[in-house]
């Protein structure tokens, strides 16, 4: 078989795809455009469109998160109450961080800070939640139609800061990219630590998946040996840590620590059997030796989210007392590779 770019059952050359459409982003595309209403007015979002029926958002201006995200034009993702919110709104300090919290496809916790409210151990600054790299705007953003030989690929790259003046000096660079025809994308972050002194570094990968694909026949399936319940709300919970109820008010959150096998291919997988979808999220666990789960079947907060990271989530004071919090070299860098792909079931 001739190497090409697989649509829809069938396999094309480029040349055969420059006979049939005049303009490639007919096909797949990543296009720039601006929000023009509501909280998130003015700021940059990157549309992708895969050609293998999944669409997803890159907030440029959000840490180069991704937000809305639809399989056959079904919502993958849940959205927080404020919905899409530029960065300068954002609230760095105590649990300031929930007020902008979209939600979305991913939402990266970091770069120093995961988890509740801390101190910086080395500067003594506070840290709120979750830490600042989701307010931090993208520069140096790049989209690019390549081709070798007969196979497509696109990509977007940008790099976004968490630094200032006598605090640490962290650099995120981000690469996304896409296979045209297929219905996933891989992502990977190179995390550089430009300044002179070593750095705290806590990532958390926060993915959150919503009604419809969320509901009473999802199943989570994950590679853990074992599911730990964080406190006694998630105790209670633990026999069915797997499975969703319908919503409830005043619900209280369940969180769950899930112990890794020590094996680098670690796949999760989001599965409606109803809908027939299944969103599977592959990452290395010699990169990220981590999995939260985060379960919210609340009223208005109907969300799962899915967490992979390199340490737990705890803040960065708690996390250095039980000498669990990672640290990066000056000129060190921490690579780290994601994988989302949607699948139709049955």
């Amino acid at each position: 078989m001739t190497q090409g770019t697989e649509l829809w059952g069938h396999n094309y050359t480029r040349r055969e795809l420059e006979s049939l459409v005049g303009d490639l982003r007919q096909i797949a595309d990543i296009e720039l455009i601006t929000l023009g209403d509501g909280p998130g007015q003015g700021s940059r979002v990157a549309r992708a469109r895969t050609g293998g029926g999944l669409s997803f958002d890159i907030c440029l201006d959000r840490g180069l998160d991704l937000g809305n995200a639809t399989f056959r034009d079904i919502p993958l993702t849940w959205y927080g109450p404020p919905g899409p919110s530029h960065p300068h709104r954002a609230e760095s300090s105590g649990m300031g961080w929930l007020r902008t919290f979209s939600g979305g496809l991913l939402s990266l916790c970091g770069l120093t800070n995961a988890g509740p409210p801390s101190r910086d151990v080395v500067t003594g600054e506070e840290i709120g939640l979750h830490g600042r790299i989701s307010a931090a705007q993208a520069r140096e953003v790049a989209i690019e139609s390549l081709w070798k030989g007969n196979e497509w690929t696109l990509r977007l790259r940008g790099v976004v800061d968490d630094a200032a003046l006598f605090r640490h000096k962290l650099r995120l660079e981000r690469t996304i990219e896409i296979t045209p025809g297929q219905p996933g994308f891989q992502l990977t972050d190179r995390i550089r630590n430009c300044g002179g002194d070593r750095a705290p570094l806590m990532l958390l990968y926060h993915c959150n998946f919503g009604w419809p694909l969320l509901g009473a026949s999802t199943v989570l399936e994950s590679p853990a040996l074992k599911v730990v319940p964080r406190d006694e709300a998630a105790a209670a919970g633990t026999q069915q840590w797997s499975r969703f109820a319908p919503p409830q008010a005043n619900f209280r959150e369940q969180v769950y620590f899930h112990e890794l096998p020590p094996t680098t291919d670690c796949r999760v997988c989001v599965v409606n059997p109803d809908l027939g979808i299944r969103v599977e999220l592959s990452f290395n666990s010699a990169e990220l030796d981590h999995l939260t789960q985060w379960k919210l079947p609340a009223f208005g907060d109907y969300v799962l989210g899915v967490e992979p990271g390199n340490c737990p989530p705890i803040g960065q004071q708690a996390a250095d007392r039980i000498g669990e919090l990672p640290w990066l070299q000056p000129g060190e860098e921490k690579v780290v590779h994601l994988g989302f792909r949607c699948l139709s079931e049955g």
